[in-house]
């Protein structure tokens, strides 16, 4: 019977898969590219948003200030004038009124505005003058009334400022809108006037927002929020001192939610203790999303906001050139590698391809051709070598075949058999091991909450845990023997029998005094002296007791950390000592750190063998860490300890990813019983 080919496959050309396994491929990295290009811009954008909100309200800072400082200055010298004062005394006195109006008249030259006001507060009597001197002789404009309007401000003022305080209002006597300065006159604790000068509104406005742009817009607010310069006069809190707080005009108001408003409260009230200099935060005013950058006038109390469009200011579309370019260049790669792989792979493959199918059809004589002295030449001659021992090797190959799948059958089963052996020895090995360890029983009576991963690398291994319980206390360890496998479970056996033997006759309140002892009997019974060089064992150990009628955990480790984890997050390590037990050249004499931590409602401990911080795992292979350690616990805070263990588990089982288990893993997560336990647990 005829050998029949195998059908071809539909797609069977390696060109047209290459280009469209290409195609997708540059689509995928374009749309990556503009992504990752999208994100570095926005950022970028966002940081140069961030300086140039912070420059410009620090430049319209200093254009505010510059004007108002001197203003304040010469309103606060006219507020402390001796003669002023003496006459806010005496105001009936001619000499004296004469002289107080010429001095008077001196501040309204030195003033930008040209202009003044003072009131008597024993007469109510507004004086002032403006830069007509239009005035002059009749400097008495009107009595201040408490019953009128437009009078509220005078008697706020004087009620609720000390010193000096600024006020938008449109004055009816006077019929101007102005930006006033305010500044008590006082002797002592006596409130005698109030003097000043002001700026006219629409000047001053025109000064504060004479520098915006496009996307950009500034605003003045006191320490209210309430507004004192916009754009939009109609938002602008006139008389702001002599109303309640829930009628001031305020940029809460203009907020989108309040999250907004309570972000823009606490930003206002650091930079007004001087935390900082400039404070940046988002804000969407009027529905229309901002970057807000504000910085704090103190001489005025004022704070000056910018409110900057960052789309407006720096648009994505700018740097569109740099995406068309990005794009260019990968599509001219993209063709290039096209052109140089048809040319010097896909060619030539196609030929060689042809010849195989020759070949498999039982043409023997189609060759292919030797074009390059490149690696597809040396394949297409080694195809060739490999065509005519071909028939050579048929003959002999199903009887070698043959021969050899016997021998191989014959020690599979051999194998097999022997390895049964030996599995079946270490899982009663497992059996053996776990006896010692304590029972769950045990333990769910002792704590109030625990978790343990116990993991040999080999079925069996070198790390246990042990806990001894009598009437006065409960002792727990974490013990990490030399060894993996068998060797490392035989350790544990002989680490178990010392610490029952020296918890028992010695002392089981004492974690250092235990280590030091098993760190003396350890090597007694294993004579290491006598054994050689070549046999050296050992362990890393951690010891916690805690008395019923204390409220402090002991602890003594050997290599081996304490971690505590309290209710609100926070990790703290004890650090054990760096030293290990039971070796040939450990200090027998050595005596550990004693260390007492509160057992404090809520706090949970974890010990943990090296075994976990060494498995190797992620991109690069490396251990996993105790930075990822602490990560894991810090995921669990405020779960179950049952709960904390499986992620910790889980986290170990990601970062791993198939790799094999290089080290025996033990982790102890534990809650101490906060009461003492009743008598009848003396079981260990």
């Amino acid at each position: 019977m005829s050998e029949q080919r195998p059908p071809r496959p539909r797609f069977a050309g390696l060109k047209r898969q290459f280009l469209l396994l290409l195609g997708g491929i540059y689509l995928l990295a374009c749309m990556a590219a503009l992504l990752l290009f999208a994100v570095v811009v926005d950022g970028i954008i966002r940081q140069l948003g961030e300086d140039f909100a912070t420059q410009f309200v620090l430049r319209q800072k200093d254009r505010i200030l510059a004007p108002i400082q001197r203003e304040v200055a010469l309103s606060r010298a006219l507020a402390d004038s001796p003669l002023l004062k003496q006459w806010a005394r005496a105001e009936v006195d001619p000499a004296l009124q004469a002289q107080a109006l010429a001095e008077l008249d001196n501040y309204r030259r030195h003033f930008a505005d040209r202009s003044y006001f003072f009131v008597v507060n024993a007469s109510g009597h507004y004086y002032h003058n403006n830069a007509a001197d239009e005035y002059r002789g009749r400097e008495l404009r009107f009595t201040v009334d408490p019953t009128l309007p437009r009078d509220r401000w005078y008697f706020a003022t004087m009620t609720r400022v000390d010193d000096l305080a600024l006020n938008v209002d449109y004055d009816a006597p006077l019929d101007v809108t102005k930006v006033w300065i305010n500044a008590v006159v006082k002797e002592g604790d006596i409130k005698l006037g109030l003097g000043g000068t002001g700026l006219e509104l629409d000047t001053f406005i025109q000064a504060v927002l004479g520098e915006d742009r496009e996307g950009v817009v500034t605003l003045l607010l006191d320490r209210t929020g309430a507004i004192k310069a916009y754009r939009d006069r109609s938002y602008i809190d006139f008389n702001t001192v002599a109303k309640d707080s829930a009628e001031h005009s305020t940029l809460y108001r203009l907020l989108a939610s309040p999250e907004e408003q309570a972000g823009l409260r606490a930003h206002l009230e650091q930079l007004a203790v001087g935390r900082a200099p400039v404070a940046t935060l988002d804000l969407t005013v009027e529905g229309q999303p901002y970057l807000a950058a504000m910085a704090y006038l103190p001489d005025i109390q004022w704070f000056a906001v910018v409110l900057v469009d960052i789309a407006h200011v720096y648009s994505l579309w700018r740097f569109a050139p740099l995406a068309l370019l990005l794009l260019a260049s990968l599509l001219l790669l993209a063709v290039a590698m096209t052109v140089l792989l048809d040319r010097l792979v896909l060619g030539p493959l196609a030929r060689l391809h042809r010849s195989t199918q020759a070949i498999a059809a039982g043409d023997y004589g189609q060759l292919a051709a030797v074009e390059s002295g490149n690696e597809i030449g040396g394949l297409t001659h080694a195809f060739n070598d490999m065509a005519l021992k071909m028939r050579r090797y048929t003959d002999r190959l199903e009887q070698l075949v043959e021969e050899r799948t016997r021998a191989l059958t014959r020690s599979n089963r051999q194998l097999a058999e022997t390895h049964e052996q030996v599995l079946d020895s270490i899982r009663y090995a497992l059996l053996i091991q776990q006896a010692i360890l304590p029972r769950s029983e045990l333990l769910e009576r002792v704590l109030d909450e625990y978790f343990v991963i116990w993991k040999p690398r080999d079925l069996v291994g070198g790390d246990f845990y042990f806990c001894r319980v009598d009437e006065w206390g409960c002792l727990l360890a974490v013990a990490d023997c030399t060894g993996h496998g068998v060797p490392g479970a035989f350790m544990t056996m002989a680490v178990s029998a010392v610490l029952n033997h020296v918890t028992s006759a010695l002392c089981v309140d004492d974690p250092a005094r235990i280590l030091q002892e098993t760190n003396r009997q350890l090597r007694a019974t294993l004579r290491q002296d006598d054994m050689g060089e070549g046999f050296e064992n050992g362990l890393d150990a951690a010891v916690c007791y805690w008395a019923w009628s204390e409220r402090q955990l002991r602890f003594a480790g050997a290599r081996i950390d304490l971690v505590c984890q309290d209710s609100d997050g926070t990790l703290t390590v004890v650090r054990g000592d760096g030293h290990s037990l039971g070796y040939r050249d450990a200090d027998f004499e050595r005596e550990f750190a004693r260390h007492r931590i509160e057992r404090i409602s809520g706090r949970v401990f974890y010990l943990s063998t090296d075994g976990l911080l060494d498995q190797a795992g992620g991109e690069k292979g490396y251990g996993f860490g105790r930075r990822r350690f602490y990560e894991a616990l810090r995921a669990g805070d405020g779960q179950p300890l049952a709960a904390r263990g499986a992620l910790l588990e889980q986290a170990l089982a990601s970062y791993q990813d198939g790799r094999p288990q290089r080290d025996d893993i033990t982790v102890f997560g534990f809650r101490p019983a906060m009461q003492p336990l009743e008598p009848f647990l003396k079981e260990s």
